[in-house]
């Protein structure tokens, strides 16, 4: 059996019709009041930017910086995961405390744990497929993606011969998925509103990561 080429094109358009239903969906969700859900919905937003802004690179053709941002949206993901209850309260309050006048302003308020750590927490705390799915991510793209962080070679040698449309879609679906998630937490972050997501996943499956 053939394989169908991937064509880039498509899947951005259709991706622009999906983040246009997410938008209204995100339009809905009440903004939070605790500081473990504004924590958790900060993370979010950051994800989502990260995702509509790997769209656009890849729509101009920017793959490198594209790929790029798949490892600090994979972080922001997990500790937006790790914030809804990983995170203890006396953390969270000192993360997103006013910076003390007296320490360095290059300096966090706080440094989060390691992802492993933050790995293990929710494999604690939420179902196994979450912290599956989180790992096996991991697994599969962190040594890659170190060396587009970090100005490797995989980023030079992209830069000179190009990237295969078939690892610019799969950027495109990988975004398209944490988009997904990152709403998926902020609707539970924020109480609500629930039974819409899914709708949307079916009626975008053709631009989302497959389910198994």
């Amino acid at each position: 059996m053939d394989m169908v080429a991937p064509d880039l094109s498509k899947l951005l358009n259709e991706s622009a019709g999906l983040h246009e239903a997410l938008g209204e969906l995100w339009s809905q969700i009440e903004p939070p009041e605790s500081q473990r859900g504004i924590a958790v919905a900060a993370y979010c937003l950051i994800v989502r930017e990260h995702a509509l802004s790997q769209l656009h690179l890849l729509a101009l053709g920017h793959s490198v910086t594209a790929m790029t941002l798949v490892r600090p949206s994979y972080e922001a993901l997990v500790r937006a995961i790790w914030c809804l209850d990983g995170a203890s309260d006396a953390w969270v309050s000192q993360f997103l405390s006013p910076q003390d006048e007296k320490r360095d302003p290059r300096d966090e308020t706080i440094k989060g744990p390691p992802v492993e750590s933050m790995l293990e927490e929710i494999e604690k705390r939420h179902p196994d497929f979450i912290h599956s799915a989180l790992v096996g991510l991991k697994d599969a793209s962190w040594k890659p993606m170190h060396s587009y962080v970090h100005g490797g070679v995989r980023p030079v040698l992209q830069s000179l011969l190009g990237c295969p449309e078939a690892h610019c879609c799969a950027v495109a679906l990988n975004a398209n998925g944490f988009a997904i998630w990152c709403t998926n937490v902020a609707i539970i972050a924020a109480g609500g509103p629930h039974g819409h997501l899914r709708e949307i996943q079916r009626r975008f499956a053709s631009c989302l990561p497959p389910t198994s």
